[in-house]
């Protein structure tokens, strides 16, 4: 039988029987939730999590995150998957989430919940977060701004970035820009808000409004 993500990471010594279980445990009382979105609540590190996943191909596909939080059905899926091959002949790939979104299957706070889910980051609220322009220099403030990435924390052991729409490609950019010794943490954050918040280090002034 192949191994569980909780069995990976119990033979990898990064948590131990009894935490396992206590998470298999709040995962049957907390319907909706993975099981790595559990433990990272439990304090494993997210950088442990995502490794395992990836490295023994335990990563869940966006559409099929899509379809067992009933956003999405089966045949939803399938058609934008057939639509995404067909474009993809056209010009470069699309991503699922936004086609899906276009096609009027689900709604755009949908596409960041599956998101959320699918690279194991928690979500994080900014509509009273206060930017630093100290911390945006960490990553480049023009890079943050292309990106929209907010540095939401910085330590010497840790860095904390709120991201509107990651990509495997942005992350890795991002892990090779920052030193090896320190922390990442990822977290989601709604585009309107991050945007709100790079536009106030621009115009401490301004008043935004989210959506």
């Amino acid at each position: 039988m192949p191994k569980t993500l909780g069995q990976i990471l119990v033979e990898k010594n990064i948590i131990t029987e009894k935490k396992l279980e206590l998470a298999l445990t709040r995962q049957k009382q907390e319907k909706g939730k993975y099981l790595g979105q559990i433990l990272l609540e439990m304090g494993v590190p997210q950088d442990e999590i995502n490794k395992a996943l990836d490295s023994f191909n335990k990563r869940k596909p966006l559409g099929q995150i899509l379809v067992d939080l009933k956003i999405i059905t089966p045949t939803q899926l399938t058609q934008a998957l057939q639509k995404q091959k067909e474009l993809r002949q056209e010009g470069p790939r699309r991503p699922l989430g936004k086609l899906l979104v276009e096609m009027g299957h689900m709604k755009y706070f949908d596409y960041l919940q599956g998101l959320s889910k699918h690279f194991n980051m928690p979500t994080v609220s900014l509509a009273n977060f206060l930017p630093s322009a100290t911390l945006q220099k960490v990553l480049g403030e023009k890079y943050a701004q292309k990106h929209l990435i907010l540095v939401l924390h910085n330590s010497a052991a840790t860095i904390k970035l709120a991201l509107a729409e990651p990509t495997w490609q942005l992350l890795e950019e991002i892990k090779k820009a920052l030193s090896a010794d320190k922390k990442i943490e990822f977290y989601m954050g709604n585009p309107n808000e991050i945007e709100a918040c790079l536009k106030r280090l621009l115009d401490p002034f301004s008043i935004t409004k989210y959506k």
